[in-house]
């Protein structure tokens, strides 16, 4: 939730630092530290990650000038979490593993969340291995939301490994979740981010879904069930995860040797490239080249590739 893989659960835990509405008295807050948190999680709300970087780490030095641990380990995360959407899984890793390093020397007890960031950053990096031992101990955390994103994580893994045994445990036990967390049948009016959060949750369990059939050459039900989830994401404003739920569709249209697989593989590298993850991008869209026999995709296909090389402006 990465977030999924996990920006839909990063985002739901990104500490938005406002007080408890009561009556009673508070001791004075700190406007500044404030005003820089609220600023980034409206930049990462908004799909503006390094302008998120730039408040958190304002808001960070604050809560260092004030040496306020509870502070300094929130705002860690959400640092870390803006960087992870940045696609800056290495700087993410630093700062997670220094925040942990800090809670641990002066006794305060670990922070399940910086856990989560440091272990998908270990997966972007390509250290699956920690990141999976990471994501197995985070798998009973008391937050389910937490325990839940570290089952996709080891989910996504295992389909690295082309581990059907722990794919499908992965994607039984999200499925489960998933059903549990549906509403009544007449449920109260959920609010944005409930929608959203369900949503995320769904499309999770459905990619592992997909994932699984694709391993088990199911590609007609790999297909359906990832468009599904891409559908989803797009409901949770998790771009990122809507670009892979893509890409995992055209992977399954690709062995099924069908015509749309280019079109997905550009769909999935456009999306990417938007997000500036360029290494995803350049892979899905020379796919798209590759299978295309559509004059139209051909054509996009070469522009983005063309626009990817150029240099960022910013």
């Amino acid at each position: 939730m990465t977030r999924r893989v996990i920006f839909g659960l990063l985002g739901c835990l990104l500490v938005a630092g406002c007080g408890s509405h009561t009556d009673a008295p508070t001791a004075p807050q700190d406007q500044n530290l404030q005003r820089y948190q609220r600023a980034g999680q409206s930049a990462y709300g908004l799909g503006r990650p390094q302008e998120a970087i730039a408040q958190y780490r304002l808001a960070l030095s604050q809560a260092e000038a004030r040496d306020d641990l509870s502070a300094i380990g929130n705002l860690s995360f959400n640092l870390a979490a803006a960087q992870l959407q940045a696609n800056q899984p290495a700087d993410a890793l630093a700062m997670a593993r220094q925040a942990r390093a800090e809670l641990a020397r002066r006794g305060a007890p670990p922070l399940s969340a910086l856990d989560l960031v440091e272990a998908t950053a270990l997966y972007r990096t390509g250290d699956a291995a920690t990141a999976d031992a990471m994501a197995t101990g985070l798998q009973s955390d008391a937050d389910r939301q937490i325990a839940n994103a570290a089952t996709f994580l080891r989910g996504l893994i295992a389909d690295d490994r082309h581990d059907v045994s722990g794919l499908t445990t992965a994607s039984d036990s999200l499925q489960q979740a998933a059903t549990a967390a549906a509403p009544a049948s007449t449920p109260a009016p959920a609010t944005t981010a409930e929608i959203a959060n369900r949503a995320a949750q769904q499309a999770d369990a459905l990619e592992l879904q997909a994932r699984l059939a694709r391993l088990k050459g199911d590609d007609a039900m790999a297909l359906s069930t990832a468009l599904q989830a891409a559908d989803l994401r797009r409901v949770a404003i998790d771009y990122r995860g809507l670009a892979r739920a893509l890409s995992v569709a055209a992977n399954a249209a690709r062995h099924a040797q069908k015509p749309e697989a280019a079109d997905l593989y550009l769909r999935a590298g456009r999306s990417a490239a938007a997000q500036n993850d360029k290494t995803s991008a350049e892979a899905w869209l020379k796919e798209a080249l590759r299978l295309s026999h559509d004059a139209a995709v051909t054509e996009a296909a070469q522009k983005a590739l063309a626009d990817l090389a150029q240099p960022a402006t910013n």
